[in-house]
């Protein structure tokens, strides 16, 4: 059976639809907080933390910090959050970068954009609205931002018609 472009989102032109590049934004930006999390919550187990302090941390961002300080922060919440925050990050990065052809510059824009989120998200919200996020490792949290910058990134990345991917 044949593959037309309206399967595929790529148009005939060789360039991909809007609806086709902010579905992978999406998936991206899923995929990305899937592995931020989680490699979060190893760090966290390997500093001898509960796994789970970073999603309550998350979930404060709604509950406050007096649900953090009484340990009744929600970890289902903080995912529920943390989720939601990485759907709109790839979302955002896949409209960004969408006129892009070259992959290796949506790689380099990736960790150009996961710096940008650590700055935005550490050294402008945290301090003005949301200080317990200054208690985290920061070093670890620069890297992790870049890693979830550069994984929305390939996501992104364009495929020529034969599904290898562009340069």
């Amino acid at each position: 059976m044949a593959t037309t472009a309206r399967d595929t989102g790529v148009r005939a032109t060789g360039t991909r639809s809007t609806g086709a590049t902010l579905a992978r934004g999406a998936v991206g930006g899923l995929a990305a907080g899937a592995v931020f999390a989680a490699v979060t919550m190893w760090f966290m187990v390997s500093m001898g933390q509960p796994a789970t302090m970073p999603l309550m941390m998350i979930a404060a961002i709604v509950q406050g910090q007096e649900a953090l300080a009484a340990g009744t922060a929600g970890p289902a919440l903080g995912v529920l959050v943390h989720m939601a925050l990485s759907l709109a990050f790839g979302l955002v990065f896949a409209a960004a970068t969408a006129r892009i052809r070259s992959n290796a510059t949506i790689a380099v824009l990736g960790a150009v954009y996961g710096v940008l989120l650590y700055v935005v998200n550490f050294l402008v919200l945290a301090p003005l609205v949301f200080p317990w996020f200054g208690q985290a490792n920061q070093p670890f949290e620069f890297v992790v931002h870049i890693v979830f910058g550069v994984l929305v990134a390939f996501a992104v990345f364009h495929r020529t018609s034969a599904g290898s991917r562009t340069s």
